[in-house]
């Protein structure tokens, strides 16, 4: 008697898996939905991805700076030196060469 018994139950609990039907209850209401944000949890990502766009945008302010500068001095001084063409030019620099 008790096998049939044993043998019933087991019957009765197996567990059966079928990929069609979907097992969690889908029509709960979360309270918190859930968020995919890769840095949630990584303050030191957070903070490292802040400051290479920082940097980067700073490295560019910078050399835009320089450049403007040195194009403000190369123009002053063909303006001063009075070149016209590129022979001129290519004299003043020669010239500067030979100075240095």
């Amino acid at each position: 008697m008790r096998e049939y018994m044993r043998d019933s139950d087991v019957r009765r609990y197996r567990h059966t898996f079928d990929s069609d039907r979907v097992v969690v209850d889908t029509t709960v209401n979360l309270p918190e939905k859930p968020r995919w944000d890769s840095f949630e949890n990584n303050h030191f990502a957070m903070r490292r991805r802040l400051v290479g766009i920082w940097l980067r945008a700073t490295n560019l302010l910078i050399t835009r700076t320089r450049a403007g500068k040195r194009l403000a001095k190369i123009k002053w001084r063909l303006k001063q030196e009075g070149i016209r063409n590129r022979a001129d030019c290519r004299r003043l620099v020669i010239e500067d060469w030979k100075n240095a």
